[in-house]
């Protein structure tokens, strides 16, 4: 396992080492691991562009808010969807790509082990490797 000291090393370099205006997507950033890493990345970076998905618009505006106060430069676009949904994960990609050249950092920090049903009856467990495998 990692050492949870190189780890922050490996963070404090965030600011020195990539350049500024990074473009970062985190599917599933509105609670748990994915909110912490949102927060952690938004305090090392310089001046990025975050795009962060989730169902809940409570906890998206919360979480903007908090990370703007956390880095003032920073750009934090909160995107609603339920990424369950394979329509929703078309369209949060193409309102990402309207707005953006290239994407930086891919974080897939989702929750698939909630008890969310979709508007089928199926939970994400069931629906996740059928859908994945058309694509």
């Amino acid at each position: 396992m990692v050492l949870y000291t190189t780890v922050q090393s490996s963070n404090n370099q965030i600011s020195t080492s990539l350049p500024p205006d990074l473009v970062a997507v985190f599917a599933g950033g509105t609670s748990g691991i994915g909110e912490y890493t949102l927060k952690v990345f938004a305090e090392h970076a310089m001046s990025p562009h975050v795009y962060f998905i989730g169902r809940s618009q409570e906890a998206g505006d919360r979480i903007a808010r908090e990370c703007k106060g956390i880095c003032p430069k920073g750009e934090f676009v909160f995107l609603k969807a339920d990424l369950i949904l394979m329509k929703e994960v078309d369209r949060v990609c193409e309102e990402i790509r309207s707005r953006e050249k290239s994407v930086n950092f891919l974080f897939l920090t989702q929750g698939a082990m909630t008890p969310v049903v979709d508007k089928k009856g199926l939970g994400m467990m069931a629906r996740l490797p059928g859908c994945g495998s058309i694509r």
